[in-house]
């Protein structure tokens, strides 16, 4: 059996070694590929990489043509992983010596999905996101989800293990040219397994990086997290007689995501200048059907009706209310 490991990366010229190098050294032979899928780098990431694979021939670099973000990386390297089973590695991200045990537990139950613990490295400290208790069986990915959805089984995708004939069967597509996009693909994805099993070890170690895409200082992560949220609410409807546990924590957790990104201190955040095309077709008028739809069936503060209903208002508030915004935000700076 073999394991693909996909990365995806976008200007991680100073991290995608040291991430390439814990791989390496949990695994043994060479039944695994490193696939890396470069997303539009300006830097000089792909020539480090293409210099260090000179001497791994277990590295796969592949190049996208432009910039489509982190699930349409992910795809590509699905889409190109030869190996029985993936897993999805972050490049400025590390893989620990439980990964090991977790690869010889996918051996050994031959599992849809094998869930690691993880550590998550903050400026404060380490802490571990972990189950509350270990199941004593292999579940079905409905059964596990709804019995551990409050230690956030759906919350990081490089979490588990995959059985690539699995992802494949399901169609495990991310969501493209979005930020936000992994949540409620893992909570799908998860319902969708057969058989999952568990490893009661750290396999990877999440870093909080504040230069990552996610964190980038712009309007359309306002209403990426705005989509993100309506998907997780749409799959709560899905699930709420098979996984009623499960459906309760999406709804909970699309709603909060919807009702704190409407917010008019997020729509004044940035500069009116760097943001003149927020009411563009890219950005909010795919959304304003979805919340209209969800408005006549769900409560939802006075914000999020206006944003519905009123898109002109609130454009005209924001032109006004940006510069204040910001002139009150340099004010309390100086």
């Amino acid at each position: 059996m073999s394991i693909s490991f996909i990365i995806p990366v976008f200007n991680g010229r100073d991290t995608i070694i040291p991430c390439i190098e814990s791989i390496r050294a949990q695994m043994q032979g060479d039944d695994y590929e490193i696939i890396i899928v470069d997303d539009f780098s300006t830097d000089d990431t792909r020539d480090i990489i293409t210099k260090y694979a000179e001497s791994c021939q277990q590295i796969k670099l592949f190049c996208q043509s432009k910039n489509r973000r982190q699930g349409a990386a992910r795809n590509r390297g699905l889409k190109e992983a030869k190996g029985d089973y993936i897993t999805y590695i972050d490049a400025d991200d590390f893989v620990l010596e439980g990964f090991a045990k977790a690869w010889a537990t996918a051996i050994e139950t031959k599992a849809d999905m094998i869930y690691g613990f993880m550590e998550i490295e903050r400026p404060n400290g380490i802490s571990v996101h972990k189950l509350s208790d270990i199941p004593p069986k292999i579940m079905t990915g409905k059964e596990f989800a709804n019995t551990y959805c409050d230690d956030g089984v759906f919350y990081y995708p490089p979490s588990y293990i995959y059985k690539r004939s699995f992802m494949e069967q399901i169609n495990a597509a991310f969501i493209e040219d979005r930020q936000h996009e992994d949540r409620d693909w893992l909570a799908s994805v998860l319902v969708q397994a057969e058989t999952v099993a568990v490893c009661p070890h750290a396999t990877y170690r999440y870093t909080f990086n504040p230069n990552s895409t996610c964190h980038a200082p712009r309007y359309s992560t306002v209403f990426d997290h705005v989509a993100s949220g309506v998907r997780h609410v749409d799959l709560a409807e899905q699930l709420k007689s098979d996984c009623p546990k499960l459906s309760a924590t999406l709804y909970a957790f699309g709603m909060e995501e919807i009702h704190h990104s409407i917010r008019l201190r997020n729509l004044t955040k940035f500069k009116w200048s760097d943001n003149k095309n927020l009411y563009d077709e890219q950005n909010l008028k795919p959304l304003v059907s979805d919340l209209k739809r969800l408005c006549k069936s769900h409560p939802m503060p006075c914000e999020v009706y206006m944003v519905a209903y009123c898109p002109l208002l609130i454009k005209a508030t924001t032109f006004i209310a940006s510069p204040v915004a910001s002139l009150i935000r340099k004010m309390k700076h100086q």
